[in-house]
């Protein structure tokens, strides 16, 4: 064996060390969150306030390790079920002799079984392959092993699992976003035939067309989703909500524009460009340097539209630490509730109100999550073991100031041509 050689082993050694780290972990992670709640039953809370201190048990972890909440929350499923039905697949990761992602895959194909023989097969059959195929082969052959050991029920697993369907878009760099589809494959399959025969048409009918059959694939993608032909006028329009200096639409300043859920850094050449093209429209909050908001206090409980939409800009997410709910499917929840008798001591304003999911706004509300906030908004979020800041996508962006701004609406008599109302 050469110097070189070793290295291999070296690596593998490592790798071993490092997937038993992560079973230890997991581990770790189950026994707090279920401590947590034990804790609760002990103390003779409710069964809904015992889960409400797993739930923040849970957000612990998350802030701890600084991950996202759902990774945990599967993380322990995956655990559970793991050390309770799978006890051969627990092994081997605690050994080391399984990764991660691969006793999650495990799991995860259990959660699809109903009968007792079947999960026991599971268990009994698994180790060997995974021990020796890639995630990707693993994953091949957990969903061949369902269909065949309960192939009596792959109807129902395809009718609950295609009302499960959904589209996601996330965010990555360079001005680029990743749009994925969880569709019926039959669907995916039609549209992967349809996607590659009409880039090579396209790429067919123009001997220059550089591009390469990914490319046109993507070309096609988006052109039709958003109908860019000439016959139909007025789809396909790029809507987005920002917050943008107004130095930097002026000219005056290069601040990058940021979009409402944090996601995106707009740079000023684009925002500009956008500005003046027909057919953009802009949702849009223009701020000052300082980055502050216009607090208007209004006498209702509920904010008015033109309020919402600014805190929904402003914040763009739920502001508990690690989560990330778009702030247009959260609640405005009132830091200090309101009161009709008396609004001024919880007023309708941007500093009192904060988007906040259905989930934590829960937790906030039944006491089982405390949190308090500065005279500016800044919140604080009291866990068991620490205290941590409100975390939005504004404020992860800029620093929240006091100082006023104007919130504006947009309105276009004629392309290119802006009209500014105070809203």
């Amino acid at each position: 064996m050469t110097s070189t050689d070793s290295l291999l082993g070296l690596a593998t050694d490592a790798s071993r060390a490092l997937w038993r780290a992560e079973a230890a972990q997991a581990a770790a992670v189950l026994a707090f969150v279920d401590g947590r709640r034990s804790d609760a039953v002990a103390a003779g809370r409710s069964a809904a306030s015992a889960e409400d201190a797993r739930q923040v048990a849970i957000l612990e972890v998350t802030v701890e390790l600084e991950v996202a909440s759902g990774f945990v929350a599967h993380l322990v499923a995956a655990t559970r079920t793991l050390t309770t039905d799978l006890p051969t697949a627990w092994a081997a990761h605690s050994a080391g002799e399984l990764d991660r992602a691969k006793a999650r895959a495990i799991a995860s194909a259990r959660w699809r079984l109903h009968e007792v023989a079947s999960v026991e097969l599971l268990d009994e059959s698994v180790v060997p392959y995974a021990t020796t195929h890639t995630l990707s082969q693993l994953k091949g052959w957990l969903r061949r092993f369902v269909t065949r050991v309960e192939a009596d029920d792959a109807a129902r697993r395809r009718r609950e699992a295609t009302a499960q369907r959904h589209v996601t878009i996330t965010a990555m760099d360079d001005g680029m976003s990743l749009l994925q589809a969880f569709i019926p494959t039959h669907d995916a399959l039609l549209i992967e035939r349809e996607l590659s025969l009409a880039a090579k048409t396209s790429r067919a009918g123009d001997p220059d067309d550089a591009r390469r059959l990914s490319q046109a694939r993507a070309d096609v993608l988006t052109d039709r989703l958003l109908a860019r032909t000439t016959d139909t006028p007025g789809r396909g329009r790029f809507h987005v909500g920002i917050t943008v200096p107004l130095a930097t639409l002026l000219g005056l300043d290069d601040e990058p524009a940021v979009t409402g859920d944090g996601q995106h850094a707009v740079d000023p050449t684009l925002v500009r460009e956008l500005a003046t093209t027909p057919g953009t429209l802009f949702s849009r909050l223009l701020t000052d340097e300082a980055g502050g908001i216009l607090d208007v206090t209004e006498l209702g409980r509920f904010p008015t539209a033109p309020l919402r939409r600014a805190l929904e800009l402003v914040d763009g997410v739920c502001d508990i630490p690690t989560c990330d709910k778009p702030a247009e499917a959260c609640d405005l929840d009132h830091q200090r509730p309101f009161d009709p008798d008396r609004p001024d001591r919880g007023p309708t304003t941007a500093t009192n109100l904060h988007p906040r999911c259905r989930s934590h706004h829960g937790l906030k509300t039944r006491g089982a999550l405390p949190v308090d906030h500065d005279e500016d908004g800044t919140t604080r979020w009291h866990l068991p073991t620490r205290t941590v800041p409100g975390r939005t996508a504004f404020t992860r962006t800029w620093t929240r100031r006091a100082e006023p701004v104007v919130v504006l609406a947009e309105h276009y008599p004629a392309a290119g041509a802006f009209e500014y109302v105070a809203a």
